[in-house]
């Protein structure tokens, strides 16, 4: 842990500087990625120098991006609007033509995947860092759902409810992409649908795991009690209390709703005794989903010794 001055930043800056340029012309960095998890502060002076090491990157390196992570969903401990500064997506590609799949949306999506970013955290900056190396390659190559929904270029237009409850079987079929569709239908079809308002609290920690939820529309973030601030904002699509439905233990952290009209689709305990009961290939997906989840949480490069990062929501 420690706090940003300008010595120490340029210190840094000199070094990240001299990495580069020492580097092999076949090796040469196109992403770069500077993380501010454990700084308890930056001054004025160092958020100047920052923004200064930004300008070089692409300047004199010729580095097509740059992310910065806070480590915070509220961004960077500084009096300077770091985040906003740093948030600068290039415009040299608005009108560049990619051979065969050139057109002025790939330039678009290339133009807001180069320049200098700031993603909340490590995770999300790899995911990011990983779709602009993507992009220099073939930006066609990230014209899927799934992209779209992480680049927030296409929330999802829903005009009716059954277009819904079809899109919501998607982002299920997407956590268990092993199982056949029509299971994950019969899975949904135990599911009830659910609005929340913003200030609205799923469940405390500690509390009785009852059901499980899928997050459709809107936003929430999960925090540790008795913690120093330790929070993970919950993505679209996610599932949140498999674990503690499938294993019957309390809940592990609280969940707040961040917007209004916030729609979640919820298993309760009930339709999940009852699923097991009718047909346990059913509720078979469920068991892949907790397994899948398992696994990235294993492996989420957050898992660091010096963060308690990867809530168990």
């Amino acid at each position: 842990d420690c706090t940003c001055f300008i010595s120490n930043v340029s210190l840094f800056s000199d070094g990240v500087k001299e990495l580069i340029k020492n580097s092999p012309v076949e090796e040469s960095p196109y992403v770069i990625i500077i993380d501010f998890t454990l700084v308890l502060g930056i001054d004025s002076s160092a958020a100047q120098a920052i923004m200064k090491l930004r300008d070089s990157l692409t300047s004199q390196f010729g580095i097509k991006l740059s992310i910065f992570v806070p480590g915070k969903a509220d961004g960077f401990p500084c009096e300077v609007n770091l985040s906003k500064e740093l948030n600068s997506p290039s415009a040299s590609h608005q009108e560049t033509n990619y051979g065969s799949h050139g057109s002025h949306g790939n330039g678009r999506l290339l133009a807001r995947l180069t320049g200098s970013r700031v993603c909340d955290d490590l995770d999300q900056a790899l995911v990011f860092a990983e779709d602009s190396l993507i992009a220099m390659v073939n930006p066609g190559l990230l014209y899927d759902n799934i992209k779209r929904s992480f680049l927030g270029a296409g929330n999802k237009q829903i005009k009716s409810l059954e277009e819904e409850k079809i899109y919501a079987i998607d982002l299920l079929h997407r956590k268990c992409p092993g199982e056949e569709r029509d299971l994950v239908e019969q899975f949904f079809s135990f599911f009830s649908r659910e609005i929340y308002d913003k200030g609205d609290i799923l469940w405390k920690q500690g509390s009785k795991s009852d059901s499980c939820k899928l997050l459709m529309i809107g936003s929430l973030i999960s925090s540790l009690e008795n913690e120093a601030g330790t929070t993970e904002t919950i993505s679209i699509g996610s599932v949140i209390g498999e674990s503690g439905l499938v294993e019957n233990y309390n809940r592990n952290s609280t969940v707040h709703v961040l917007a209004n009209g916030t729609i979640l689709y919820s298993l309760s305990r009930e339709s999940w005794e009852e699923m097991k009961q009718r047909d346990p290939r059913v509720a078979h997906v469920l068991y892949a989903i907790v397994v899948r989840y398992l696994t990235l949480r294993v492996q989420h490069v957050s898992n660091r010794i010096f963060e308690t990062r990867c809530l168990p929501i």
